[in-house]
């Protein structure tokens, strides 16, 4: 058999089996650019903020409902508890006038994701 004929017979044998002919890796080239226009705190207004305290703080307050309330189990709890901690964070640079993104109060408000 010819070089020209064992290329082909593998070229089907590919197909056949459904291997991709081309492989290779792709990096996230838009990574870098969208990590730098997040929305920071600083370049909201402060009608804005004090709509973000009064989330934050409303979630703070139904986290320490369901922690105490809807489940003891130990895991479920302790990601009560990372929330609350991580709303508390959030609330204190608020009030400091510190600058964070505000994907992670999107983060911190998320809902937490029972085992059940």
């Amino acid at each position: 058999m010819g070089m020209g004929k064992t290329v082909i017979v593998a070229l089907i044998a590919m197909a056949w089996v459904g291997a991709p002919f081309q492989q290779g890796v792709s990096f996230a080239q838009g990574a870098p650019a969208a990590m730098a226009t997040q929305t920071m705190v600083s370049s909201v207004s402060q009608a804005d903020k004090d709509a973000l305290m009064k989330k934050l703080l409303a979630t703070k307050k139904h986290f320490k409902i369901a922690r105490a309330g809807w489940t003891q189990e130990p895991l479920t709890q302790a990601s009560y508890d990372k929330r609350i901690d991580n709303i508390n964070a959030l609330v204190a640079k608020l009030k400091a006038g510190e600058d964070f993104p505000l994907s992670d109060a999107d983060a911190a408000m998320a809902p937490v994701k029972t085992p059940y």
